[in-house]
């Protein structure tokens, strides 16, 4: 409140006012905005804005019986799980892709899942912050466009996932946030080393 870009306060303008309104509304839609000034230089106004209601390509996928959608944005390929590394228990491996190590998180751990991993798991590898990831998942269903719906205020603190999406025969599959969950990932594998 109060900030403003005007040289004069005038009756219709110059209060801040209009600034108030537009911080409150990106808040209400569980955004943020930042104001960076710097005098002589001018002003960064930076605001950010959650996928409300969005629609987009995504790769639907399985992961303990239940289903997923990865933004297909972020997908770079999709190959099979080594036999040799089903058996491994640490969260993060790497694989050798193209001679390149990219490390590849067991989603069913993140995920806190129950049950035994199939024998023919594939690995999702996406792309997130210039950082190449795999992702384990069960089964891949195939693409569908996806219509995001924003989380309740209830789910806002589950950061690892970006919104959900009502499937064709109704069922529910939430859509997984790519950058959160290689951090998520990250600071697991941090812990398991320490």
């Amino acid at each position: 409140p109060g900030f403003s870009t005007a040289a004069e306060v005038t009756e219709l303008s110059g209060r801040g006012v209009g600034m108030d309104v537009v911080k409150r509304t990106i808040e209400q839609l569980r955004g943020s905005i930042d104001v960076d000034s710097e005098p002589g230089h001018g002003t960064r106004i930076n605001m950010r804005l959650p996928l409300t209601l969005a629609i987009i390509d995504g790769l639907l996928v399985e992961i303990a019986d239940e289903r997923y959608a990865i933004p297909l944005a972020a997908v770079e390929h999709i190959i099979e799980l080594p036999v040799e590394e089903n058996g491994d228990a640490r969260t993060t491996r790497f694989l050798n892709i193209r001679d390149q190590l990219v490390p590849y998180l067991r989603m069913r751990d993140l995920l806190e899942s129950s049950g035994a991993p199939g024998p023919h798991q594939k690995v999702v590898v996406v792309t997130a912050a210039g950082l190449r990831v795999g992702l384990t998942v069960d089964r891949i269903i195939g693409s569908s466009q996806t219509v995001i719906k924003q989380l309740s205020p209830l789910h806002a603190a589950l950061k690892t996932f970006s919104g959900a999406t009502v499937l064709g025969n109704g069922s529910v599959a939430l859509i997984l946030d790519v950058p959160q969950l290689v951090s998520f990932g990250q600071a697991l594998d941090s812990k398991e080393a320490a």
